[in-house]
């Protein structure tokens, strides 16, 4: 990575700084008896990790331009997934006034025109996603950005995997450095890819086999011990021959699976299905593996009592059916009272955590996406300059 801090930046006095923040936080309508639904913001970390970048921009006197999305409005004006929640919760965050420039017609000239000559030092564009030239990468939206300010700042590492206008185009326009909580979560994952403490234990679960293969390929000469959950166990389960009933797997990557399997990867002994608690070799054509078993749960303990450096992503079971969570919470507890230095990321595992009290050996990573293909080695679009 070569982006570098902002605090790298001499003067910032009267320079106008974009930043891309992660504003995609987890959202519901909340409808009050009388009154007209309302968005509320269910989990406001992401907001949180903008803070520090924020407060020392303007502390330094810089006119600080705000951007990023919300959820998939495909290029298409959607009220609610306006920002005017996020401007709202940050609000309060900061304890500062934030003017959200309301843009039917994306970057129009005439909008464009008031932002470069508003003396508000704390501005925030609408959902960027509101445009469909922002997911398209295109150059000249990105150069219409850049028109706003005299620096580029990302702090939104989940989204530095994207090559869209905000993340990578608009580089090729403005010097670029990174915030705080990106160059945080870049030292965090760099330190366990290149020299972590041993032993390593990788724990891999979640639906999709294509994001999660990469890291497996790549760990299987760093990492000690790979466990493996969730519906990715199940690819490996069948790749040794044994019947997975209606379980979800992709064929596409069975011939990968098989091949790659070796005394580093750990699968589950046995699991909870839509019967009950089965032998992995037992299963019948009519069930579903649905989460880990018992005795599995107990042998990957073994594991992570060993290991010195955790590295997690996915949840080990369907999580969220509460049937189905009992192997991830158990597994979150062994993790939990772990001294080793534990990176956990993805949503749905970070999700796993909510309200649990972290050691400051635990870092969740704020992006499960841009975290695996940063640890497979991938040159992410965002950290490019």
């Amino acid at each position: 990575m070569s982006l570098k801090l902002i605090k790298t930046i001499k003067n910032l006095k009267n320079k106008r700084v974009l930043v891309r923040c992660d504003f995609d936080v987890p959202i519901k309508k909340s409808k009050v008896k009388g009154q007209s639904s309302k968005v509320i913001i269910i989990d406001d970390r992401r907001l949180r990790d903008s803070v520090a970048t924020i407060n020392y921009l303007l502390k330094k006197q810089a006119q600080v331009i705000l951007i990023g999305h919300l959820g998939r409005p495909d290029g298409k004006v959607i009220k609610a997934l306006s920002l005017q929640p996020v401007k709202e919760r940050l609000e309060k965050l900061l304890a500062k006034k934030i003017k959200l420039v309301n843009i039917k017609r994306y970057l129009e000239p005439a909008i464009i025109n008031a932002i470069k000559t508003s003396s508000d030092q704390l501005i925030m564009l609408e959902n960027l996603r509101f445009s469909d030239r922002e997911q398209a990468n295109c150059q000249s939206f990105a150069k219409q950005l850049a028109s706003l300010a005299d620096i580029y700042v990302n702090n939104a590492f989940a989204n530095s995997h994207r090559t869209h206008a905000s993340i990578s185009a608009i580089q090729n326009y403005l010097p670029a450095y990174g915030g705080f909580a990106l160059i945080k979560e870049i030292q965090t994952l760099s330190k366990v890819l290149i020299k972590p403490q041993r032993p390593l234990v990788l724990i891999i679960g979640g639906a999709k086999i294509e994001t999660k293969l990469p890291v497996i390929q790549k760990y299987l000469k760093q990492a000690n011990y790979i466990l493996v959950g969730g519906a990715v166990a199940n690819n490996f389960i069948k790749a040794l021959g044994y019947q997975v009933g209606k379980s979800l797997i992709d064929k596409k990557y069975l011939a990968i699976t098989k091949k790659i399997l070796n005394q580093k990867i750990i699968l589950p002994v046995d699991v909870i299905t839509n019967q009950g608690i089965k032998r992995v070799d037992s299963i019948t054509q009519q069930e579903t593996i649905l989460d880990i078993g018992p005795a599995t749960i107990k042998f990957y303990s073994s594991f992570i009592k060993l290991a010195k450096t955790i590295i997690w992503n996915g949840p080990l079971g369907k999580f969220e059916d509460k049937k189905f969570r009992l192997g991830t919470q158990q597994i979150t507890n062994y993790v939990l009272k772990s001294k080793a230095q534990v990176v956990i990321g993805g949503g749905d595992t970070a999700e796993i955590l909510k309200n649990k009290k972290l050691t400051k050996n635990i870092f969740i990573s704020s992006g499960g996406g841009a975290m695996l293909e940063f640890l497979a080695g991938k040159k992410l679009p965002g950290l490019k300059n």
